[in-house]
């Protein structure tokens, strides 16, 4: 479990809601006498209370008053990263009960998301249920600085292991034909090009931390590491590696500016690496509740070492849409790939990608669904020998699902992808499906 760390000034209203059978009433509509979900814990301590309520978890991980109870005791504890799991899935039992998008706040502002923070401080604000002087409380704190101290990191582990019906994500077709001068071609892909089944063991580590916080913006971190081994079939081995920088603001709205590199290493060498830079503005979607939206303009350089040909510059506008307390995300790319050499197969390429998610609470644990669709088109044909020099276009669509429980500080998991690529050139199309089993860990 996290440790606990300073929470800025939102913490200071932890005093204003103790665990007691009194207090929760007092935001709540009055209620026949206390259930089993709902025990008395009037004048026990934080630890005693905390254990009382765990105890109790199992036959009650559907009731929203008890799951907000939980929370707030983990909000107290300064296990902000288990409160999450808890609030969110009291509020999507009961989405409209204030006092526990007030606790959702102070646990997201704990893991050092104060962004969306501040955005459900300001829905609150804006709520005629609350009590004047709870939003004077929250006025104020919009107006006051971050006092998480720059030193505020946490890391993450996962290891998984799971069984992929296209390693190498090859064609699905056996045979292609080639338009030649003398007419056509057909050409027999070889045995060893064909799909390849096995199964693999992907572990990753990362980091991430504050660089430093004032009243108009906040500095973070984040660094990434990965390896997928695939026993048996070692070309299928690669790892991955990321580091990202990023500049938010601390109020309600304000510009942001980010910095990402990602490399792809196989056998010991770089085989890709890309540069990111993006920059835009934040703002909150009212229309929606508690979502944030950001709009901005992405800029990428894309490098392959070893084939120097396929480089290119991406330049292109982004739209992200963030709904905490609903558990939903929604993004947008579009833009186009400019090649290096202009020599490059296809020439410039306009890409298209649409990306949803879902999150949803279900018994004791919690449902991601996300779909992705992609859309990419040469503007110049691909080869005289594909279709007599088509212009190539290739669609993707990506589902994933995965269903993550929370045990204290340990998150296990099941997920499954499926990837399809159809194009007007057989040799890019492919199909992929993956299941995969698992852990993740904070500390």
């Amino acid at each position: 479990m996290r440790q606990s760390t300073p929470c800025w000034a939102l913490c200071l209203l932890l005093a204003s809601y103790p665990l007691n059978a009194t207090a929760t009433a007092a935001h709540t509509a009055a209620t026949p006498a206390a259930t089993a979900c709902e025990p008395n814990l009037d004048n026990q301590t934080l630890s005693v209370a905390l254990a009382q309520l765990r105890k109790l978890e199992p036959q009650c991980h559907k009731h929203a008053p008890f799951l907000y109870r939980l929370g707030q005791a983990l909000n107290q504890a300064g296990g902000y990263d288990e409160a999450i799991d808890k609030l969110e899935s009291a509020l999507l039992y009961r989405p409209e009960h204030w006092p526990t998008q007030l606790e959702y706040a102070i646990a997201l502002e704990g893991v050092g998301d104060r962004q969306s923070a501040l955005n459900l401080i300001q829905t609150l604000s804006n709520n005629t249920e609350v009590d004047s002087a709870t939003r004077q409380q929250l006025q104020a704190l919009q107006r006051r600085p971050s006092r998480t101290p720059p030193a505020d990191r946490q890391g993450r582990f996962s290891i998984m292991a799971g069984h992929d019906n296209n390693l190498l994500s090859s064609t699905h077709h056996s045979q292609f034909t080639l338009t030649t001068p003398n007419g056509l071609l057909p050409v027999q892909l070889d045995p060893d090009q064909r799909p390849r089944t096995g199964f693999f063991v992907r572990t990753e580590i990362g980091y991430d931390g504050q660089l430093s916080t004032t009243e108009e913006a906040n500095w973070r971190y984040s660094m990434v590491g990965s390896y997928r081994s695939n026993p048996g079939f070692k070309l299928a081995n690669y790892g991955q590696l990321g580091a990202q920088i990023e500049r938010s603001t601390n109020t309600d709205q304000g510009p942001y500016l980010l910095g990402q590199y990602q490399a792809l290493v196989r056998g010991g060498a770089v085989v890709l690496r890309q540069i990111q830079i993006g920059t835009g503005y934040d703002f909150p979607l009212r229309l929606l509740g508690d979502c944030q939206q950001r709009l901005g303009v992405d800029f990428q350089h894309v490098v392959y070492p070893s084939s120097t040909m396929l480089n290119g510059h991406y330049l292109g506008l982004t739209s992200g849409t963030h709904c905490p307390a609903s558990g939903l995300q929604a993004q947008v790319r579009m833009g186009q790939d400019q090649p290096v050499d202009p020599t490059k197969p296809g020439g410039p390429q306009r890409q298209l990608s649409v990306r949803i998610s879902k999150r949803t609470a279900l018994a004791d644990a919690a449902l991601t669904l996300e779909a992705e669709a992609t859309h990419q088109q040469d503007q110049s044909g691909y080869s005289l020998l594909l279709s007599d020099n088509a212009r190539r276009h290739v669609r993707r669509v990506i589902l994933r699902a995965e269903l993550r429980w929370s045990v204290g500080s340990i998150s296990p998991y099941i997920g499954f992808e499926s990837v399809e690529q159809r194009a007007n050139l057989r040799l890019f199309e492919f199909k992929n499906q993956s299941v995969t089993v698992g852990f993740s860990s904070r500390w």
